[in-house]
C-alpha cells in the first residue's frame, strides 16, 4: 500500500514544530499550516487525525513551551474540527461554520487564560498600533511639513484638537478589539481550510455549490438581530459591556453578510440579465458611492435567507 500521503502529512506536522522553534515570529503562518495539515489528515479517518493532532501538539509544546497553550487553542482546535468533519464528508460551508465557531471558543478560552492566569487584558491589535503609528509618525509630520497645518489651524483644527479626535477614534476601535482578534483568527482558519480543499479537490471532499448559488444560513440573521439588540440596549442603558458585545457581533457578521450579498448580486447579473444601461449605472454607483454600495450588498445578504431572491417566481429553485 502506498503511504506517500501519510508520510507527507506527518513531515508537514513535524515542520510546524521546527518552524516555531527557529522562526517563532512567523507563528501566524505556522498556524495556517497546522489548520491545513489537520484538515488534510481527515482524509485518512479519525485515527490518523488523532495521530497528527498529537504530533502537532507535541512539537508545538517543545518549541513554544509556555506559549504552546495559545497556539493549540487558536490553531489545533479549529483544525481538528475541520479534519473531523472531513472524515464525515461535510460540505465546505458546514466545515467553515463549525471551524469558525471552534475558533471563537478557542479564542475565548485563550482570553480567559490570559485574563485570569496572567492578570492581563487583550493587548492592542496591530491594526490599532498601525493607525497610531500612522497618525503620530506620518500624518502629523507630513501635515506640518506641507504647510497645510496653518490652514487647518485657521479652521480650528489644531494639533490638540486633531489628537483629541483621533483618540476618540482609537477608543471606538478599542471596543472592537475582541472582534479584530477573532476576525484575524477567522482569516487564518479560512486560508488553512481553503488550502486543504485545494489539495483535496481531486478526492471530491469539502464540496460547495457555485459562488452565485451560495446563501447565508438563516440562523445567522438571529446573530445579527441579537447584536443589534445588545448594541442598542447597551447604548440606551449605558451598559458598556452589552454595547461592546453587540458592536463586535455586528462587526463580525458584516463581512459574512457582504460575501453572501455579493453572491446574490452575481446571481442576479448572470440569471436576470439586466440591461446594459443598468449594469453601467451599477458600475457608477460602485465607483462613486462605494460605502453605500457595500452597505446595500450587505443588506441584500442579510435578507436573502428570508426572501430567497433566487426563487421569487418559484421556478428557479432554491440553493442548498
Amino acid at each position: 500500500m502506498n503511504h506517500t500521503f501519510e508520510i507527507l502529512v506527518f513531515l508537514a506536522a513535524l515542520s510546524i514544530g521546527i518552524g516555531l522553534e527557529f522562526a517563532s515570529q512567523w507563528s501566524g503562518l505556522y498556524s495556517v499550516l497546522a489548520i491545513s495539515v489537520l484538515t488534510l489528515s481527515g482524509r485518512r479517518g479519525p485515527g490518523f487525525l488523532l495521530v497528527i493532532t498529537l504530533v502537532v501538539c507535541a512539537t508545538a509544546a517543545l518549541a513554544l513551551e509556555t506559549e504552546a497553550f495559545g497556539f493549540i487553542l487558536l490553531s489545533v482546535i479549529p483544525g481538528c474540527t475541520a479534519g473531523y468533519l472531513v472524515t464525515r464528508y461535510f460540505s465546505l460551508g458546514k466545515v467553515l461554520v463549525a471551524s469558525f465557531s471552534a475558533g471563537v471558543i478557542g479564542f475565548g478560552l485563550f482570553w480567559l487564560h490570559q485574563y485570569y492566569l496572567q492578570a492581563g487584558n487583550l493587548s492592542m491589535h496591530f491594526i490599532e498600533t498601525s493607525f497610531a503609528d500612522y497618525f503620530n509618525y506620518i500624518f502629523l509630520p507630513t501635515l506640518e511639513a506641507s504647510g497645510f497645518g496653518e490652514y487647518y489651524e485657521a479652521q480650528g483644527l489644531t494639533q490638540p484638537v486633531l489628537r483629541e479626535y483621533f483618540d476618540g477614534f482609537l477608543q471606538s476601535l478599542a471596543k472592537l478589539r475582541p472582534g479584530l482578534y477573532i476576525f484575524e483568527e477567522w482569516a487564518r482558519i479560512l486560508l488553512g481550510i481553503i488550502i486543504g480543499k485545494l489539495l483535496l479537490q481531486h478526492r471530491e471532499l469539502l464540496p460547495n455549490p457555485p459562488f452565485s448559488m451560495q446563501r447565508m444560513a438563516w440562523e445567522l440573521d438571529w446573530v445579527i438581530i441579537a447584536g443589534l439588540a445588545l448594541w442598542l440596549a447597551g447604548d440606551h442603558w449605558n451598559q458598556a459591556l452589552l454595547n461592546q458585545i453587540g458592536a463586535n457581533l455586528i462587526f463580525l457578521m458584516t463581512p459574512i453578510a457582504f460575501y453572501f450579498g455579493l453572491s446574490l448580486v452575481v446571481y442576479i447579473i448572470k440569471n436576470w440579465r439586466p440591461r446594459p444601461w443598468l449594469l453601467a449605472l451599477m458600475a457608477l454607483v460602485f465607483l462613486f458611492l462605494p460605502t453605500q454600495a457595500c452597505l446595500f450588498i450587505t443588506v441584500l445578504g442579510i435578507f436573502d435567507p428570508l426572501i430567497d431572491y433566487r426563487n421569487l417566481d418559484g421556478k428557479r429553485g432554491s440553493p442548498t
